[in-house]
């Protein structure tokens, strides 16, 4: 069997002028290969028409209805702003809950003066994180969990405050 090259070069050197298939010069796999890259190019191509039929109709749309034109596919980023009452409202929660177990320890002597100031240090970083990620009116997952790190942090130190052997002495 001959390879392509070979074939070529005997066709040159006869002088012979005309064209010869590429189908009929390449073996079943390159015909596959060609084959594969072909529907990638046409799947590709209609996937384009596709995204720009979508964006016409939704700036027709827009355009039709007085609203601001969005792009189709940054629907994913409005859906983010539904949760952020959900991500604040736990966040909130459980500073209340956290803020009731300092209380409920400090009262009952569990945790020490120190480890009180300690306590409070951290729950005003986590406020202050908070605050920040507030700021600019939406609080995204990546600022969620920085504050939920913050929290878990603080929520270990007061077990631990809690539950060693220190106590505080009572005033006589």
């Amino acid at each position: 069997m001959q390879t392509n090259t070979v074939r070529i070069g005997l066709i040159l050197a006869l002088g012979l002028c005309f064209a010869v298939p590429l189908e009929a010069s390449a073996g079943p796999r390159a015909r596959k290969v060609r084959k594969v890259r072909r529907a990638k190019r046409v799947h590709k191509r209609a996937h384009r028409r596709a995204h720009k039929r979508a964006h016409k109709r939704a700036h027709k749309h827009a355009h039709r209805h007085g609203h601001k034109h969005a792009h189709p596919h940054k629907r994913a980023r409005r859906k983010n702003v539904r949760a952020q009452p959900v991500r604040r409202a736990k966040i909130n929660n459980r500073q209340a809950n956290q803020r009731k177990r300092i209380n409920q320890g400090k009262r009952s002597g569990q945790i020490t003066r120190r480890e009180g100031r300690k306590i409070e240090k951290q729950q005003r970083n986590v406020r202050r994180a908070e605050r920040r990620a507030k700021a600019d009116g939406v609080v995204t997952k990546r600022e969620a969990r920085k504050i939920q790190r913050k929290q878990n942090k603080s929520s270990r130190t007061i077990h631990r405050a809690k539950h060693n052997q220190r106590k505080r002495p009572r005033a006589r």
